[in-house]
């Protein structure tokens, strides 16, 4: 009986297995370094993100999806100067904003001002120095700035040309007794200036443009109402009547719509001939207006308004009934056409166009 011997392996059989086990080490290896370079890659990724968000402020204030990192002290140093820089800018931006809101002169109560809507830059305007008027004609005039008024005095005729004052709500609070104490300008030569003794039994009234219970919010400001550069000469009947109702309903207008503004003045002459035959009062020739005029400018109510007023200076008997003030309403631009003077000349042509064409009676008399 033969032995079993054991069968060797041929020489062919072994080198397939050995090189089936390196195959298997070379794919465990490349697994291996495939799963290795995949973990470097995320984890470079991501570094390069924490690094990027760390260096920019900016993008570290931003909503980024990467790993939290504590900023570095000179980071934490360059967004505390940013702050500081951005804080800096607005508290200047709000000094500069403070800045442009226009006061009167010492003295005077400050308006609670409300917005106009549809014109803001009305805010920032002050009457007594942008809406003055300009004439079309060359009427001798000295602009004078009062306390509580402007006004435009002219030599020819030793009457004003034109008063412009803004009142508002607090000034309408003032009641500071009145004195009567008529004086003249100091602020006009005497040889052109209207004197007391020119008013004297003249039969006519020193009347007010800017009237003095306007002013009596401050006792300069009332002072200066009684200079005779804001007078005129009326009739005693339509001073202390219809003239009267009109202030006193420009007050009330201005208690609404927090402020005001009123250009008043005589309708002078237009020429040399149309003058002499126009009367005049004393040894200084003081004309007597026949008609005056005012406009009241309402910025701060929901749209700007403004209405225009021209009446007669009627010397009538004592003791008539007034019309009603709408009776007298017109529009700016026939004021203008019968002054030649432009009023607010500094506003936008829109908004110029818009409140000095026409006037709301519904507004101003509702």
């Amino acid at each position: 009986m033969s032995k079993n011997n054991p069968i060797k392996p041929s020489k062919s059989s072994s080198k397939k297995t050995k090189k089936g086990k390196k195959t298997h080490k070379f794919l465990l290896h490349l697994v291996l370094f495939l799963v290795v370079a995949g973990v470097l890659a995320v984890v470079s990724y991501f570094a390069k993100d924490v690094y990027l968000v760390a260096k920019d402020p900016v993008l570290s204030e931003q909503n980024v999806n990467v790993p939290s990192a504590k900023p570095s002290p000179k980071i934490k140093k360059e967004e505390s100067k940013a702050k500081r820089k951005e804080s800096g800018k607005a508290e200047k931006k709000e000094s500069t904003a403070k800045a442009k809101v226009p006061t009167k002169s010492e003295g005077s109560p400050k308006a609670p001002r409300k917005a106009a809507p549809s014109v803001k830059d009305l805010r920032t305007l002050s009457p007594e120095r942008d809406l003055l008027p300009s004439s079309q004609i060359p009427f001798a005039s000295q602009v004078i700035a009062h306390i509580g008024y402007v006004v435009s005095y002219n030599a020819d005729y030793k009457v004003p040309n034109w008063v412009l004052y803004e009142l508002n709500y607090a000034e309408t609070l003032g009641n500071i007794p009145r004195k009567n104490s008529f004086a003249v300008d100091p602020e006009v030569p005497d040889s052109v200036m209207a004197q007391l003794t020119d008013y004297r039994n003249s039969g006519y009234d020193r009347g007010h443009m800017a009237p003095n219970a306007d002013l009596n919010w401050n006792a300069k400001a009332q002072e200066e109402s009684f200079y005779l550069s804001n007078m005129c000469p009326q009739g005693h009947d339509f001073n202390a009547g219809i003239w009267l109702d009109l202030e006193s309903q420009v007050r009330r207008w201005a208690e609404r719509d927090s402020a005001v503004t009123i250009v008043c003045g005589p309708v002078l002459p237009r020429s040399v001939a149309e003058a002499s035959s126009m009367k005049k009062i004393g040894k200084g020739h003081v004309l007597v207006p026949e008609y005056f005029y005012k406009i009241v400018f309402s910025p701060f109510g929901k749209q700007p308004q403004a209405v225009g007023f021209i009446m007669p200076n009627r010397n009538e008997k004592v003791g008539r009934k007034n019309k009603p003030l709408s009776s007298y309403v017109v529009t700016v631009d026939s004021i203008e056409r019968v002054t030649g003077i432009d009023f607010f000349p500094i506003l936008s042509d829109d908004v110029e166009e818009k409140i000095e064409s026409s006037y709301n009676l519904k507004y101003w008399f509702q």
